[in-house]
């Protein structure tokens, strides 16, 4: 079968730098300006939801949207989608986590995170797509608040052995202490940011990363780039702010698999805003 290849086939990288190319200057040609994720995603906010968090994978999501092509700006859909993050196009599963619920925007997707050299329907192959959408609600499951109760329980049982007394409880369920406030600039939702942490499983203690993270060529380095414990988190300090997490297995990974991290791991960390980039 691959004598029927020809040498016309670019590969998925190529293609992607390709889109990528083809979306950065509509926008620089519409005078644009768009958060550029490392994924290759651009993304233009016009409301900040403020009613919740983003979604992760396990919740029931509805958004309202209407799909154009980049191309000609025709209109392929309109309506409302129901559903999971699992349900939609890559594009959206690594957009709509950036949301917080109640948030409008237009994504700008590549055509490799979309329908990629097949097309569906009306929208040609290697076409690159706009979606206007509103994150309407993110619905934790029952079987989610479950978990995060006993995680909860958990965290708190852990703080009790170690007769920690000034863990605030966040209204996520997140459990943090701030050590050291800051005094620069607070991070937002999209702003970059550089963070020295450590990491740990509880109850255990058993350490899993030391590092830091700052803006990469594969990773853009935004609040809403983090863990969903992490961008409840970084708002609460400024520049140079020093503070410890207690993060519930929901609002970290859940239940995937990460690195040397088991499924459903509540989380400990502590971490010091170095700099706020943009």
């Amino acid at each position: 079968m691959s004598a029927c290849l020809d040498d016309t086939i670019i590969s998925q990288s190529d293609q992607l730098q390709k889109d990528v190319a083809a979306i950065d200057k509509y926008l620089t040609d519409n005078g644009i300006l768009a958060i550029k994720d490392a994924s290759g995603l651009r993304m233009v906010v016009t409301q900040i939801g403020t009613d919740g968090l983003p979604p992760n994978a396990g919740n029931d999501i509805k958004v309202i949207y209407t799909g154009r092509l980049l191309s000609t700006g025709a209109v392929f859909d309109s309506n409302t989608a129901l559903g999971k993050l699992g349900d939609y196009i890559p594009g959206w599963q690594i957009a709509l986590p950036m949301l917080p619920e109640g948030s409008i925007a237009t994504l700008y997707i590549p055509s490799v995170y979309a329908y990629g050299s097949q097309g569906a329907g009306s929208i040609p192959p290697n076409a690159n797509l706009i979606f206007d959408v509103e994150l309407e609600s993110v619905t934790p499951t029952a079987a989610q608040e479950s978990k995060l109760a006993s995680d909860g329980a958990a965290i708190d049982t852990y703080l009790a052995s170690k007769n920690i007394t000034t863990a605030v409880t966040h209204s996520s369920g997140l459990r943090y202490e701030i050590l050291t406030p800051g005094s620069g600039t607070t991070p937002g939702m999209y702003d970059q940011v550089k963070v020295n942490y450590t990491g740990e499983i509880l109850p255990n203690e058993v350490e899993f990363g030391v590092g830091t993270v700052e803006p990469a060529a594969n990773f853009s380095s935004r609040v809403c780039n983090f863990l969903q414990g992490w961008q409840i988190a970084l708002p609460l300090i400024q520049e140079g702010g020093k503070m410890r997490l207690y993060i519930p297995s929901g609002l970290a990974y859940g239940n995937q698999t990460a690195g040397t991290i088991p499924p459903n791991s509540n989380l400990f960390f502590e971490i010091e805003l170095v700099d706020v980039i943009e």
